[in-house]
């Protein structure tokens, strides 16, 4: 079902049985999820997620965590440029290659307004997030109204669980640091990292891997699908795997976010951003019917 601004019911209404209730997120949070990392490098969604904090950009410190993308200045440079153009305070907290103490991620966790994930490897990240202790701070930064945003293992880390890429060996951390580390590199192509349009089945050499679940921090309930109108180089789209892992996982809330498209929760409000002139799975005129071509509007939609 395409999202809309009449997919949401009266939380307050009793449940029925056997109906399992659309998502609706509690009050205090505010969060901006995109299908890509590279989305925050649209000024349009950046703004949104500025828009949340209800603050002068001078006073905004925006905290990047690129755990899933082992810290590659390229990504940061990217995912926070708008930031910096905004006036923002932009901080990095890097632990993918070596650690911090506990008390140092303290201070640069509760110093953030806004906190911005990486995309990148899911698995990686939130392996490494628990080993460290992070994904407790983040819970309480959360309970205390920081911003949530990120994409692609940037969005799924906030919810129940993903639709992960993580198997991917491109996606792996001594490849990726090999090819990408150093500030002389350039970014991974876009069909080969963030996956390409489901029409474009030319443009990726397929390898033999698996889309896995992975668990998120679970402050959002769901089971989220980033770059959900896309296929990626083991030449399986996003949108066909999803709907054989949301059988296998029947209990779970689905949600799949366009490569191009981002939510944005505000409390139990949202709204559904896009990039303009991008492409996407949602057609012209509004409806339930999936856009396979992938030449239609970008968009959100929940299973």
């Amino acid at each position: 079902m395409l999202l809309t601004s009449n997919s949401f019911i009266d939380p307050l209404a009793p449940p029925i049985a056997g109906v399992r209730h659309p998502f609706v997120p509690s009050t205090n949070m505010k969060a901006v999820i995109a299908g890509a990392g590279a989305c925050f490098a649209d000024a349009e969604i950046a703004q949104a997620a500025i828009d949340l904090t209800e603050l002068p950009t001078y006073e905004i410190c925006v905290l990047y965590i690129g755990t899933a993308s082992y810290d590659i200045n390229l990504y940061k440079e990217r995912q926070t440029c708008q930031f910096h153009k905004m006036g923002c305070h932009v901080k990095s907290l890097n632990i993918a290659n070596s650690s911090l103490t506990f008390e140092e991620m303290k201070r640069l966790v509760e110093g953030a307004t806004i906190i911005l994930v990486s995309g990148g490897n899911t698995l990686f990240a939130m392996e490494r997030w628990r080993l460290l202790g992070l994904d407790l701070l983040i819970k309480i930064a959360v309970l205390r109204g920081v911003i949530m945003a990120g994409g692609s293992a940037g969005a799924i880390c906030w919810f129940d669980g993903g639709h992960s890429d993580s198997m991917d060996p491109d996606t792996y951390r001594i490849p990726m640091l090999a090819k990408y580390g150093s500030k002389n590199g350039v970014p991974p192509n876009r069909s080969r990292f963030y996956g390409a349009p489901v029409d474009d089945h030319n443009s990726v050499d397929e390898r033999e891997w698996d889309y896995i679940r992975v668990s998120g921090l679970g402050i959002f309930p769901g089971l989220i699908c980033p770059h959900y109108d896309r296929i990626q180089s083991n030449g399986v789209p996003r949108l066909v795997d999803f709907d054989q892992m949301m059988k296998r996982h029947s209990s779970e809330l689905g949600i799949g976010i366009d490569h191009n498209a981002a939510l944005l929760i505000s409390g139990s409000d949202f709204r559904v951003l896009s990039i303009a002139g991008q492409s996407g799975s949602v057609p012209d005129s509004l409806g339930d019917t999936f856009f396979e071509e992938s030449s239609g509007l970008p968009g959100v939609w929940i299973k």
